[in-house]
């Protein structure tokens, strides 16, 4: 079957052309049929030719070829009645088949036409607009554009949103880059256009751009959040943490009240080292905002990580105080006591979350991350399955637990059960593909890469924007070296839904470097070790940097990343093989 054109699911057009205007009933039919007996019992050629260029026949034959998924013979037939029509309704009906057929330049025609019966009609000038994108008319799509916004002149935001939507969906994403940068220049006093563009370079890696539309979005109108926010996005994607600080501290000023640019700043300052400005100013934060639940929880934890558990402790107390948040601040203390390896101190804490608290699973959880992390796999397992029967959890806490249970199992050398429990799972919720991917892994760990692969695909069959089915089958390709071009459009995949990702990184690095790809390999890598240094991406850097003949920087890179875990199975196989003299001592590969 054809798919549907991304052109007619951005105008919202109707798949089956019926329902609307002239249609063919299945009472219908049978008419067709009877002047097709009456032509075979004797009907004239000239009277089968008038009667094939009626605007009867030809609506009825439109809407038949449209039933039948042939949208270019709809196209033709409606255009056939609608060009000599003054009736918009049908005008309207031949745009929506032209642009199922792709025909841009017939819908072009008709909607300049239906333009021409109906000035403002915004719905022509968008076919108009898109039409001309389409055939690479860039001065026909600025006049349509400009008569689409006289048209909605109420709804300028909307039509620069579905304008940025199209570019980003549906165009050959040469053409939107192209056009992007044009809405740019176009609409430099524009707030909405520049906001547009702002995602739209975002989106296409035009950082330069990005930067730019963010910062004129802002001047135009500093009092809106929207323009601040897209500056942090870039100036993170960018990993330029002055800026960023930059960013935060004018929407901090401008914004005093709002608590996600007073973090966001803190944040940003303890990440740049910048330790005494943000202890001043989570100082300065506790005395002025004691009442902001959201905010007091972030800076609680900030302060742990300033060393300044006076300061936690006294955002924790005004916390507590405030209504509903008692569970929240238990689980607060049990994630501070793991982090400093305190398993008493975190089964006390995370043991005080309510059963009935939003905050229960997440208690449990960690409670069986540690436990696990202590060698007492048994009782993490003891402890999710009691979890499992408390009557106060609701399904979304049951699902997590069982997931959490399921990886548990698995991480313990459990697999059988871990699949057990993971099918268990599907059968209560066939749409839970988070249990889907689980099992995959304990395929993966069961070295049954064929049956695990099996499962990300009907994943990724299910839900197409699955970033981590994708991912891990993009990556696992390129691990067993084969499928590359298919690798490499899966990573691609995960890496447009999200492009932070490190681990999407790593495999976009990986994939690199077993297509030779040296350099770009390097990069990805690099990124994705600077945006979440661990064991396994570093093994992967340092693998890249040895094949490089950069093996001084590859040892550093794999000393650190024992630092970092040195029982992690893939960087201790990969300096069995490069440098097994630097092998723990009680190493196993």
């Amino acid at each position: 079957m054809r798919p549907i054109p991304s052109a007619a699911l951005f105008l919202g057009m109707n798949l089956a052309l019926l329902g609307a205007g002239c249609s063919i009933s299945p009472a219908n039919e049978p008419a067709a049929e009877s002047n097709v007996g009456a032509t075979e019992s004797g009907a004239t050629a000239r009277e089968l030719k008038s009667f094939e260029q009626s605007p009867v026949f030809n609506i009825l034959a439109g809407e038949f070829y449209g039933r039948h998924k042939n949208y270019d013979q709809a196209a033709s037939h409606y255009a056939a009645v609608a060009q000599n029509s003054n009736d918009p309704a049908l005008l309207e009906r031949a745009i929506q088949a032209a642009i199922f057929a792709d025909r841009f330049d017939l819908a072009q025609s008709l909607a300049e036409q239906l333009r021409k019966l109906s000035p403002d009609n915004a719905r022509a000038a968008a076919v108009m607009m898109i039409s001309s994108l389409e055939l690479g008319e860039t001065e026909q799509a600025d006049r349509a554009l400009n008569q689409w916004l006289e048209s909605d002149s109420g709804n300028v935001e909307k039509i620069f949103n579905e304008t940025g939507q199209y570019l980003q969906k549906s165009l050959d994403r040469d053409r939107a880059v192209d056009y992007t940068h044009h809405l740019a220049e176009r609409f430099p006093q524009q707030y909405e256009a520049q906001v547009v563009v702002a995602k739209l370079a975002l989106s296409f890696g035009e950082m330069t751009l990005a930067r730019e539309a963010a910062n004129r979005a802002m001047s135009l109108r500093p009092d809106e959040t929207m323009a601040y926010d897209l500056a942090m996005v870039i100036a993170n994607r960018d990993g330029d943490v002055e800026q960023a600080i930059r960013v935060l501290e004018k929407a901090h000023n401008r914004f005093p009240d709002k608590g996600r640019y007073t973090s966001g700043l803190i944040e940003a300052r303890l990440a740049a080292g910048q330790t005494d400005a943000a202890l001043a100013l989570l100082e300065r934060t506790l005395e002025t905002r004691p009442d902001d639940t959201e905010l007091l929880r972030n800076l609680s934890l900030f302060a742990f990580r300033l060393e300044r558990p006076d300061l936690a402790e006294q955002a924790l107390n005004r916390l507590e105080r405030l209504p509903g948040q008692s569970d929240v601040v238990h689980l607060i203390r049990g994630r501070v006591a793991l982090q400093e390896a305190d398993l008493s101190g975190a089964e006390a804490a995370l043991s005080q979350v309510s059963a009935r608290s939003e905050h229960y699973a997440n208690a449990q959880v960690l409670l069986a991350g540690a436990r696990v992390d202590q060698g007492q796999g048994d009782a993490a397992v003891r402890g999710l399955e009691t979890a499992l029967l408390s009557d106060g959890i609701d399904e979304a806490d049951q699902q997590q637990l069982m997931l959490a249970l399921a990886s548990t199992l698995s991480e313990t050398g459990q697999f059988e059960e871990s699949l057990q429990i993971a099918d268990q799972a599907l059968d209560a919720w066939p749409d839970a593909n988070d249990f889907r991917l689980q099992k995959s892994m304990t395929l993966f760990a069961l070295d049954e890469s064929g049956s695990a692969i099996s499962v990300l695909r009907e994943i990724i069959e299910r839900d197409p924007e699955h970033a981590q089915a994708l991912n891990a089958l993009g990556y696992t390709l390129a691990d067993e070296n084969r499928n590359l071009d298919e690798a490499e459009d899966l990573i691609d995949r995960a890496l447009h839904i999200d492009p932070d990702n490190a681990a999407y990184l790593d495999s976009l690095g990986w994939l690199k470097y077993r297509q030779g790809e040296i350099q770009s390999a390097l990069e990805a890598l690099r990124s994705a070790y600077r945006r979440a240094p661990n064991a396994e991406i570093g093994a992967h850097l340092g693998e890249v940097l040895w094949a490089d003949g950069e093996r001084d920087q590859a040892l550093e890179v794999w000393q650190e990343a024992l630092e970092l875990d040195a029982t992690d199975s893939t960087l201790l196989e990969t300096l069995l093989r490069f440098a097994p003299e630097l092998m723990p001592a009680d190493g196993q590969p």
